[in-house]
């Protein structure tokens, strides 16, 4: 059995449509339906039913997922400790939101690198929901998320506390819909909570794919967001930007470090928490 053909049968699986695989697997189409259909002919059995909704699994494919998932699962995980036990350091998958990324992850990185040089860092940034499946999924090995955490699925560590603050052009009282990221994101969870609060309700939300397309869209009027006061500084407009700091108890987040509870920490992983168990907890400007 083709290892390559698994993962991008698994690609589609995941995404639900061979263009989303695609663009996931940075391939083009042709090559994600030629492989799909060399799996297809090896069992004679087809393995997703094709429609204008995307790509929904047959029975087969429904435990080919379950078949291929352990598979890829047991050699990565093979790969990475038999990486360790000569010598080399294995790779590390992260996941991390995206303001975390932009603003903390850099001396951590730089740190990290230093002290396991060999080993592969990967980066994938997302919102909270979206990490948290890929985590479950084994796509990555571990990730910085924020609020709550299911700890029969992960285990996790505090790796900073965040001051949350509504971003603006007024200084008055916010006003315009909120700019945010996509559902799923904790930090539009806090927004959503302090306006219904205050009886802004409900509220009208314009989803962004990014940091500073939100804050370039709040210095243009646009709208208010709320972030991390850490994030706003690395925006290069954050001089044109009134920051207000949330009240109890939407002041303030935890990001957690998370990997799952099966999951082999290698040296990068252990180096990592290293470095988090020693820094100071307290909330950060």
């Amino acid at each position: 059995m083709d290892l390559r053909l698994l993962r991008t049968f698994l690609a589609v699986a995941e995404t639900g449509s061979f263009t989303a695989a695609a663009q996931s697997l940075n391939c083009v189409q042709s090559n994600i339906t030629s492989q799909i259909r060399k799996l297809e002919e090896e069992f004679g059995e087809r393995l997703f039913h094709r429609g204008k909704g995307g790509a929904r699994l047959t029975w087969f494919g429904q435990l080919m997922r379950e078949r291929a998932r352990e598979i890829v699962r047991l050699v990565r995980e093979t790969e990475a400790e038999l990486q360790e036990a000569a010598g080399a350091a294995a790779p590390l998958a992260l996941g991390a939101l995206e303001t975390v990324a932009a603003t903390r992850l850099p001396g951590l990185l730089v740190h990290l690198r230093q002290a396991c040089p060999e080993a592969q860092i990967s980066l994938k940034t997302g919102p909270t929901s979206r990490l948290l499946s890929q985590l479950w999924r084994r796509d990555i090995d571990a990730a910085f998320v924020a609020g709550e955490i299911d700890e029969d699925r992960f285990r996790s560590i505090v790796a900073f506390r965040e001051v949350l603050v509504c971003v603006s052009v007024d200084p008055g009282a916010p006003s315009g819909p909120l700019l945010a990221f996509p559902s799923g994101c904790s930090y539009r969870a806090a927004a959503e909570g302090w306006l219904s609060k205050n009886g802004q309700e409900p509220v009208r939300v314009i989803d962004l794919g990014s940091l500073d397309g939100i804050l370039g869209c709040v210095e243009a009027g646009l709208g208010i967001a709320v972030v991390p006061k850490s994030a706003v500084g690395t925006y290069h407009g954050h001089e044109a930007l009134h920051l207000t700091p949330l009240p109890d108890p939407f002041g303030q987040i935890e990001i957690r470090f998370c990997w799952r509870h099966d999951h082999a920490l290698v040296s990068a992983h252990r180096v990592l928490l290293e470095q988090l168990s020693g820094r100071d907890q307290k909330a950060q400007p």
